[in-house]
């Protein structure tokens, strides 16, 4: 971001804020194919409430509006400028709140959409799932693995619907490339590769404003869970802090993740290690901007690779900024959200197969709002996407830690690095813990 952004611009543009309380209120299978009721059985209109009214909350918004059988009764966020904003985007309808548990509190709201920081997800999900509602969360699905898992025991406990953001899994090309992977035709697939490929450099950076925060923020309230610090806008980019986020390992991470994790099979890797740094970006968080990522399963490598400096793909048949590549000894399965190609050993000139993009955003909200009004469990499980965000958590331990990390997937323990196991869950400032599951 450039230094001619102005103040109002930066704010509403990197502040995707969690609408936080002050206070807490103290593997891979099949789904069940019903889902016990919440509050109230959801009627012919699906009545969401949002959580968090920053950059991705608004995006959802028109994709669950252009639904005629979805309401936005009532929007909320602790930023008050990315609220008005909200509220002029749905139209001047939607009630306005700065505190979260105004929405669980409704009768009238069948289900929320959290949109807030990433540190901001389990809280408010949590606090959901005791009020009955319907949860979309976004991703990652948690801020650690200890948060993750007790979201997913709540959300069991409960019995509601709980999806999470990875609106791959709706579209129409995914799941015949996953089958493509599955039937055997690639061969033995040895390593997964994903990527992202993206240009930081100085449009990237932000204006540095601090002291006192802007009138519209309540500054205690989005930090939330995390330390108290003074008002600094950087932080507000809160993907590029472990303090609010994890960078792109649990930013773009869990997408790839998720669909590596479904195709092969798999959920839980026995070891990890991460190297990386920040090379590119100028004065903003402390993720890294450059880094390769490696999970090893039983049968094959896993890895991600982050590259800050440049958009250029190394898959040139594929010139997007990210993917996935399948690689196997009798074919290689490239696939993005534009498509797929599979090329075979014996003539990698030309794709033997390819099919082209199919419609990204909407059939997996449409599928949400399908399921509550249902009464059926989701497609993908809770524990699906838990266990994809958990490699995202596990690959920002080895980097910060800079030593492969020992899983034993079974227990969510890391074995034999006490430093390492500590980070499976971060301190929470008082007035903010998790409520007992």
């Amino acid at each position: 971001m450039s230094e001619a952004v102005s103040r109002r611009a930066f704010l509403s543009a990197t502040a995707g804020v969690a609408a936080a309380g002050l206070t807490s209120r103290s593997v891979r299978g099949e789904s069940d194919t019903t889902a016990k009721p919440g509050s109230q059985a959801a009627n012919e209109r699906v009545r969401l409430g949002v959580i968090g009214c920053g950059r991705r909350g608004r995006q959802l918004m028109p994709v669950f509006r252009r639904f005629s059988d979805v309401e936005i009764p009532v929007i909320c966020d602790v930023n008050g400028q990315s609220l008005d904003e909200a509220y002029e985007l749905l139209g001047r309808k939607p009630n306005r709140e700065r505190d979260y548990r105004k929405i669980l509190d409704r009768k009238d709201i069948d289900a929320v959409v959290i949109a807030t920081t990433e540190h901001w997800h389990g809280l408010p999900f949590i606090h959901a799932c005791q009020a009955g509602k319907h949860i979309f969360v976004e991703k990652p699905l948690s801020h650690t693995v200890v948060e993750g898992r007790a979201m997913v025991q709540a959300a069991k406990k409960a019995g509601i619907i709980a999806m999470m953001g990875t609106q791959q899994r709706g579209q129409e090309h995914y799941p015949p490339a996953v089958e493509i992977v599955q039937s055997g035709r690639l061969g033995k697939v040895s390593l997964v590769e994903c990527w992202n490929c993206m240009k930081f450099g100085k449009g990237w950076t932000t204006p540095v404003i601090q002291g006192d925060p802007p009138d519209h923020l309540d500054w205690d309230r989005w930090l939330g869970p995390a330390p108290l610090v003074p008002f600094d806008s950087r932080r507000l980019a809160h993907m590029f802090w472990f303090a609010y986020g994890g960078g792109m390992m649990t930013n773009w991470g869990p997408h790839h993740i998720d669909i590596i994790l479904w195709a092969m099979r798999v959920a839980s890797p026995r070891r990890a290690s991460c190297l990386g740094g920040q090379f590119v970006l100028e004065d903003l968080g402390d993720t890294p901007d450059t880094l390769q990522a490696t999970w090893e399963f039983p049968d094959f490598l896993m890895q991600y690779w982050l590259r800050g400096q440049s958009r250029f793909p190394s898959q040139l048949s594929r010139p997007f900024d990210h993917g996935i590549a399948f690689y196997g000894d009798q074919a290689t399965l490239l696939l993005d959200r534009f498509g797929y190609e599979v090329y075979d050993e014996k003539n990698l000139k030309q794709p033997a197969e390819k099919v082209g993009p199919t419609p990204q955003d909407g059939p997996w909200h449409r599928t949400f709002v399908d399921c509550v009004k249902q009464g059926r469990q989701p497609p993908v499980d809770l524990e699906q996407s838990h266990q994809a965000t958990v490699c995202g958590h596990l690959g920002n331990i080895a980097y910060q830690t800079k030593r492969t990390i020992c899983w034993d997937g079974k227990n969510e323990q890391i074995l034999g690095d006490d430093e390492a196991a500590a980070m499976l869950s971060r301190p929470r400032r008082p007035g903010y813990e998790l409520p007992e599951v």
